[in-house]
């Protein structure tokens, strides 16, 4: 194994001082330690800020940026400001890897796979009420032997796997430098545009069904079981820059149909989601998503064929109400 790989490990942290603990240590106790943590004090209000200095003490690997608070985004792109890393990760600051030799596993799959710009693993799902890990989605053969991108991409949406976040992925730095790949700053959803520009700019794309990060449940906020305005406008508004993106990237049209795909599986979200907001914030927005229904022609994602049944036979209205049944039974 080459040990000689510098990975950089960036966790913005904001009022976490319950979960930062488990966080850090799941990463400084991994058997590869050629590393650096970089620490981003999003400006917490509670004694994270204090915590993060104590382990910048006990570990040289260890570095902090106290900085006003910006939100995700933003303290994800100081930390590649001053990451030296040969290969990035993201970690968000309640979630924690599995065991102490996730690492290493990565780095021999790296060294196996020719260090490709990216390398995509496989997360948990950790629920800390019953001490429970739910496993995602497996990667199957036909996704982790695959170096076409185009045809990976392909296979990603056909098998209903579409990997978006940052958490779950090795990146290589220079690619990350010379394509210029950050994130959008102040919005929900900031993984979705990030992951599609990655697709469309690296070259060396692979996936590994190595399972390594746990996200932790009934902290992180998510769309699929409550939206508040902003979130609903943000994922719209990725819908609507990403659909040109798309449209006009470097990928063959079959991947960029793929896409489209995904897209048309975030609208049925958006479907679902409209219905929680009040009556006068719904009106507003109900007649632009309405138009947006083109998209469930895409079908290659097996939910959106599901769900493209509902549209094609009883139309938007009757969909809308039972993609908002789903999501309030996915939440319960």
């Amino acid at each position: 194994m080459n040990e000689n790989i510098l990975v950089s490990v960036i966790i913005p942290i904001y009022n976490v001082e319950s979960y930062l603990n488990q966080c850090v240590d799941s990463i400084l106790n991994q058997t590869y330690v050629h590393i650096e943590v970089i620490l981003i004090d999003d400006g917490s209000p509670d004694n994270s800020g204090r915590i993060c200095d104590e382990y910048a003490e006990k570990d040289s690997r260890v570095s902090v940026i106290h900085k006003a608070n910006g939100g995700l985004s933003d303290a994800r792109n100081e930390g590649l400001k001053v990451a030296k890393g040969d290969y990035v990760i993201f970690m968000d600051s309640d979630d924690f890897w599995k065991n102490n030799i996730c690492l290493q596993r990565l780095i021999i799959q790296l060294e196996k796979l020719k260090y490709p710009d990216m390398l995509g693993f496989n997360l948990y799902y950790y629920f800390p009420s019953k001490d429970q890990y739910i496993p995602w989605i497996s990667y199957d053969d036909s996704i982790t032997n695959e170096w076409d991108k185009n045809e990976l991409i392909v296979r990603l949406v056909r098998s209903g796997t579409f990997p978006m976040s940052a958490c779950s992925k090795l990146l290589k730095k220079s690619s990350l430098d010379k394509h210029a790949v950050t994130f959008v700053k102040g919005i929900f959803a900031e993984d979705i545009p990030w992951f599609i520009d990655i697709l469309d700019k690296f070259k060396e794309i692979r996936f590994v069904d190595e399972y390594v990060y746990c996200y932790r449940q009934g902290v992180s906020t998510s769309i699929t079981g409550s939206c508040s305005t902003k979130k609903f406008d943000d994922l719209y508004n990725n819908l609507i820059h990403l659909i040109p993106f798309i449209c006009q990237s470097s990928l063959n049209q079959q991947a960029k149909e793929a896409l489209l795909s995904f897209c048309a599986y975030e609208y049925c979200i958006l479907m679902g989601s409209i219905r929680f907001l009040n009556k006068p914030d719904r009106n507003k927005r109900f007649r632009g998503l309405k138009q947006m229904g083109w998209l469930m022609e895409y079908d290659l994602n097996p939910k959106v064929g599901r769900v493209g049944l509902i549209y094609k036979y009883l139309g938007f209205s009757i969909t809308s109400y039972f993609c908002h049944l789903f999501l309030v039974l996915k939440k319960s």
